[in-house]
């Protein structure tokens, strides 16, 4: 599946116009809390993020790090994860130049165990991050949430191809910014189909790390069963905005179990 999409990058990939930071020399002139360059490919792509600050040096000496594989998850009487995405109001669509981001002013939270997580933003990786079984999605989104200890769990939903469009993605490609450091205003409506308030059991677990420099761990990790699709016409769109794939390498699971 992974060379299907790989392939229609390609197809999209113009070298001279790619809006991935530029490699930095350590000649050039920075503010002492600059952060480093990172990137998806070349000297300052995922194999190097650990050298390339001491911030970063989780990204190479980390054990709990994402994305992961998910296979031979172990069945385990998970707690329902309790979605209050009654009245979402979103900030911005912002193209950070490594994914496209929806920033939330408020209305998003889940419980855990009775602990609850505020939302923060979601933004979207292609090809996924995480597998399933060895398998690659064309679309994977992740929801940043944190709790008053400044703890993250983030939900990732997999997306399928499918034929049909995806109604919910169709207000964020309409105002998708096309160009690094570009943003547009987003008002309810247009995260209004992202809004859901029950409680979900089919997920699966697992603790990780965030999937970007510095590559922090303790990052509680659910990744919905479910998968939604969308059409090719909408992974273009996203990939073209993108201009390259972001997606990290999968990272041993060492003693880690995921269970759903």
């Amino acid at each position: 599946m992974k060379s299907v999409f790989m392939k229609s990058f390609c197809s999209l990939l113009i070298p001279a116009l790619l809006t991935a930071p530029a490699f930095v020399s350590a000649s050039d002139n920075k503010s002492p809390d600059a952060q480093p360059e990172w990137s998806y490919s070349g000297a300052n792509g995922p194999s190097h993020w650990g050298d390339l600050s001491p911030e970063f040096n989780m990204c190479k000496q980390g054990k709990n790090q994402s994305p992961v594989d998910i296979s031979n998850a172990i069945k385990a009487k998970l707690p329902a994860v309790k979605f209050d995405y009654a009245m979402l109001v979103p900030e911005n669509i912002v193209n950070t130049g490594h994914s496209i981001q929806i920033n939330i002013r408020s209305g998003g939270s889940i419980k855990i165990d009775d602990e609850k997580f505020i939302l923060k933003q979601f933004h979207f990786h292609s090809p996924s991050e995480n597998m399933i079984d060895h398998a690659s999605y064309p679309l994977e989104a992740h929801f940043v949430h944190s709790n008053d200890k400044n703890e993250l769990a983030v939900v990732s939903i997999l997306y399928q191809p499918g034929g049909m469009d995806n109604l919910a993605l169709i207000p964020l490609l309409r105002n998708m910014p096309m160009n690094k450091g570009d943003s547009n205003r987003l008002s309810a409506a247009d995260t209004q189909l992202f809004e859901r308030n029950k409680s979900v059991k089919n997920y699966f677990s697992f603790n990780g790390s965030l999937t970007t420099p510095p590559c922090t761990e303790g990052v509680r990790w659910i990744v919905m069963q479910s998968r939604p699709g969308l059409s090719r016409r909408q992974l273009l769109g996203f990939q073209k905005a993108l201009k390259h794939p972001n997606s990290r390498p999968i990272q041993p699971l060492n003693a880690r179990i995921v269970t759903k």
